[in-house]
């Protein structure tokens, strides 16, 4: 079975990095992020899923869930 990994903030910085890093290593990711309309790069990856999440907004939270 695969180990999944949920990050916030992936869209840049250590996030998006911590991403790449857990797909490269055969994980699934879960890389969440407030604007991920704009993600170009980690929507190309297999078995890792953008999805948008504001941890400051408690519907963004319940959705992303």
């Amino acid at each position: 079975m695969n180990k999944t990994i949920f990050i916030t903030g992936a869209s840049s910085g250590i996030g998006k990095a911590t991403a790449k890093l857990f797909q490269q290593k055969g994980w699934n990711v879960i890389a969440t992020m407030r604007t991920p309309e704009k993600e170009a790069e980690l929507t190309e990856l297999d078995n890792t899923l953008v999805t948008q999440l504001d941890v400051l907004d408690l519907a963004s939270i319940q959705n992303a869930a």
